[in-house]
């Protein structure tokens, strides 16, 4: 059973560790959401790595949808919707 207060943030903040920081010692949030379309290059460089420090960091869970496909012909998105435990380990990927 997985519930608490949330802390919401977008695709490109999951670069600026000190937002969730606040979200977590300010806003008290318990569960980091993090949506996002990550190209397939940072993806794929970035996405698992900056999503589990969040976690271990703050110690929180973090939930993160994430756009997979082909949108035209010159944008990808990574995919890799991702649930991360407070231990930094992926209890869900949804693939790309």
């Amino acid at each position: 059973n997985l519930s608490g207060k949330l802390g919401l943030t977008t695709c490109y903040d999951v670069r600026f560790p000190e937002q969730y920081t606040e979200l977590v010692n300010k806003g008290g949030a318990e569960i980091l959401l993090v949506p996002s379309a990550f190209t397939v290059p940072t993806g794929t460089a970035h996405w698992h790595t900056l999503l589990r420090a969040r976690a271990i960091e703050n110690q929180c869970f973090v939930i993160a949808a994430a756009q997979h496909g082909q949108h035209n012909e010159k944008r990808k998105s990574y995919g890799h919707s991702l649930a991360v435990d407070p231990w930094g380990t992926i209890l869900a990927d949804g693939g790309g």
